[in-house]
């Protein structure tokens, strides 16, 4: 076991980004395919935009899942418009949808292809939109013996997450038994400014209730679970470490509720108390 460096709570500059995003511009991705037939797939395949056929001088945009997970969607573009219910917070040429099975669904209309991927923008989020969390269970601590990685941020501030002082390379595992939903193990860069988040490895693994637990700051290739892999609560997951927006090494553990706009909302959680 590595001995437990002093870690300063001034000097422990911890992820501030609660809420996680992800936010891809696709028109560096799909510039070379301008056709009426134009297909983008996004997130190593895990879902896919496509135009029909044009019919009537009006082009239709569909958003299609290729991985049985349920994912979040908002889809944004000049000159679509919109054939589904915006969240009240989006212009009409903003799609959300939440894609809980593989049938294509109808983002919305357009009229030029060229158009619609040149200012085309997708966000998404991993999880059951508005999962309610079920309160009843109790977490196992991600770090064991959890006596040995003391809490140096807890709740606050509407944030619902716990930061684990933690050497890099400690063993992380689930806490709580799911589906592994996404992973990201290829960032090596780490310190204290924002720019430095979206190079955060990490695991978010799907509970039965639609909500996901995801564990930041992983080091770099230190994930040993896959997508879709099942987990159980006790399970070694990866190794900690000081990726993304970070300063010095700690897991940040939360839970969180998926929402449009590649966003998510943080919930309240309870661990569960261990002799040391």
């Amino acid at each position: 076991m590595p001995q437990m460096p002093q870690f300063s709570l001034a000097l422990l500059f911890i992820l501030t980004l609660c809420v996680p995003s992800k936010t891809l511009l696709a028109q560096e991705t799909v510039k070379q395919n301008l056709t009426t037939q134009a297909l983008g797939c996004y997130d190593a395949n895990r879902f896919c935009i496509s135009i029909s056929p044009p019919t009537n001088g009006n082009y239709e945009v569909y958003a299609q899942r290729k991985i049985p997970l349920p994912l979040v969607l908002t889809l944004s573009a000049s000159g679509l418009a919109s054939t589904l219910p915006t969240s009240g917070l989006t212009p009409g040429s903003t799609s959300n949808v939440f894609l809980d099975n593989d049938a294509p669904v109808l983002m919305g209309v357009i009229k030029s292809p060229r158009r619609f991927w040149h200012s085309m923008k997708v966000s998404w989020t991993s999880g059951v939109l508005n999962a309610v969390h079920n309160d009843e269970v109790i977490y196992l601590p991600p770090l064991r013996p959890a006596s040995n990685y003391p809490v140096v941020q807890g709740f606050g501030g509407g944030c619902y997450a716990l930061d684990f002082a933690a050497p890099v390379g400690t063993p992380v595992f689930a806490a709580r038994d799911g589906v592994v939903i996404d992973t990201k193990d290829d960032g090596q860069l780490g310190g204290a400014s924002k720019r430095f988040a979206k190079h955060a490895n990490f695991v978010a693994i799907l509970h039965d209730d639609g909500t996901t637990g995801e564990y930041y700051h992983l080091k770099y290739k230190g994930v040993v679970v896959t997508r879709e892999q099942k987990v159980k609560a006790g399970e070694l997951i990866g190794y900690s470490g000081n990726t993304g927006f970070s300063s010095l090494p700690h897991l940040h553990f939360a839970v969180y509720t998926a929402k449009y706009e590649g966003k998510y909302m943080s919930v309240p959680f309870a661990l569960k108390n261990e002799p040391n």
